[in-house]
């Protein structure tokens, strides 16, 4: 298996992958390459519905989403969903303790319910098994039904039902 060392992680590659839109529009869902596609997923942010934020992301300022994505690239694996030459989804693994990963996922507004959102979670759940790391966690707002949906669909399960959902998928 060919792999990539990203920042201090060996990684496997991660093969780009056109999937089809419910809507029947096809998007490319590849690895995020800091240098080439950072202005571009700043803008995606940018032009963020400020009502489809969780948990206090993504920052509200263009200052505060770059320090945000610095902090991204620099210490995680990111994939993006690209439409056109625009990015329309971004989800990034963060290393934590017991070689477990954090999740963040967000998708543009205009790509919601599409099945974008689980087309990616899918394609990152494979490359973390892949990579065998033990479990993926993510925190959710209670009240993002949808959300919770489609991580419960992926087998993730909700380990403390708070103000937020913490959740997890059990790899090993």
């Amino acid at each position: 298996m060919d792999y990539i060392v990203e920042s201090t992680l060996r990684l496997p590659a991660f093969e780009s992958v056109m999937v089809k839109l419910r809507n029947g529009e096809d998007v490319v869902i590849r690895k995020y390459d800091h240098s080439m596609d950072r202005d571009k997923l700043i803008e995606m942010y940018v032009n963020y519905d400020p009502r489809f934020r969780c948990l206090g992301l993504p920052p509200l300022s263009k200052e505060a989403i770059k320090g945000w994505i610095d902090y991204l690239g620099q210490n995680g694996f990111a994939i993006i969903a690209e439409k056109d030459g625009k990015i329309v989804g971004h989800l990034v693994i963060v290393p934590g303790e017991r070689n477990e990963v954090d999740l963040t996922i967000f998708i543009h507004q205009d790509y919601q319910n599409l099945g974008l959102g689980q087309e990616m979670m899918k394609l990152i759940i494979d490359f973390c098994r892949k990579a065998g790391f033990n479990a993926i966690t993510l925190v959710t707002e209670r009240t993002n039904a949808r959300a919770i949906h489609v991580y419960r669909k992926l087998g993730f399960e909700i380990v403390a039902p708070y103000y937020e959902y913490d959740m997890r998928l059990q790899l090993k």
